[in-house]
C-alpha cells in the first residue's frame, strides 16, 4: 500500500520539481539580466555618476517579477496535475479579463479593433471552453489556437498595453504566461480529441 501511495505521488513530485526548477532558473536569469540593466543606467547628479535606480526600486522590480513568475508556475503545476480542469478553467478566467480589458480599451480611446478583438474573445472563449470540455474537437482546436496566439501577442504587446492602460508591466505580463499554460494544458489532451474524432469518423 505504501508503494502504491509513493507511486501515485511520483508524478506530482516530478511536476513540482520541474515547476520549481523553472521558477528558480527564470528568476536567476532575470536577476542577472536586471543587474546588468541597472548597472548600465546611471545619471550625473552634481557632476557625480550615480545609479538611476535606487536599491528599493531594484528590489521592487525583482520581487514583482518573482510574484508574476510564481503565479504562472503555480498554475503550471496545477495544470500538470489536472490538465483537463485547468486547461478549460483558465480560458474562462482569461475571457473575463478580456471583457474587462475591452471596456478599458474603449474608455481609454484605444484603437477600436483592439477593443472589439478583446470583446469578441471575452465572449467566445468561455463558450469554446465549455464546448471543448464536453468533447468538441473543433472547439478544442479553436481554443488552443486562441490561447497560443494571445500568449505570443500579449507577450510582445505588454509594454504598450501597460502604457496605454496605466497599469503595472507585470500585471500585463501575467496574461501571456497564463495563456501559454492554458494552451500547453489543452495540447496535452490532444489524444482524447483524436480518439473522439476517429471514433466519430
Amino acid at each position: 500500500m505504501l508503494l502504491a501511495m509513493s507511486t501515485a505521488h511520483a508524478p506530482a513530485r516530478r511536476i513540482a520539481l520541474l515547476c520549481g526548477a523553472g521558477f528558480l532558473g527564470l528568476n536567476l536569469v532575470f536577476y542577472l539580466l536586471s543587474s546588468s540593466y541597472f548597472d548600465g543606467h546611471r545619471e550625473l547628479v552634481a557632476g557625480i555618476s550615480q545609479p538611476s535606480y535606487s536599491p528599493d526600486q531594484m528590489t521592487h522590480v525583482r520581487v514583482t517579477f518573482a510574484v508574476f513568475s510564481g503565479i504562472v508556475a503555480a498554475f503550471a503545476f496545477a495544470a500538470g496535475l489536472r490538465p483537463r480542469v485547468i486547461g478549460h478553467l483558465l480560458p474562462v478566467l482569461l475571457g473575463a479579463v478580456d471583457l474587462v480589458s475591452s471596456a478599458a480599451a474603449f474608455s481609454h480611446n484605444l484603437p477600436g479593433v483592439l477593443g472589439m478583438t478583446l470583446l469578441v474573445c471575452g465572449l467566445v472563449m468561455p463558450v469554446l471552453a465549455w464546448q471543448s470540455y464536453r468533447g468538441s474537437r473543433a472547439a478544442w482546436a479553436f481554443l488552443v489556437a486562441i490561447c497560443g496566439v494571445f500568449a505570443v501577442v500579449e507577450l510582445f504587446g505588454a509594454p504598450k498595453v501597460r502604457a496605454a492602460l496605466d497599469v503595472g508591466l507585470w500585471i500585463t505580463m501575467i496574461l501571456p504566461g497564463l495563456n501559454a499554460v492554458a494552451a500547453a494544458a489543452l495540447v496535452s489532451l490532444r489524444g482524447e480529441y483524436l480518439e473522439r474524432g476517429t471514433a466519430t469518423a
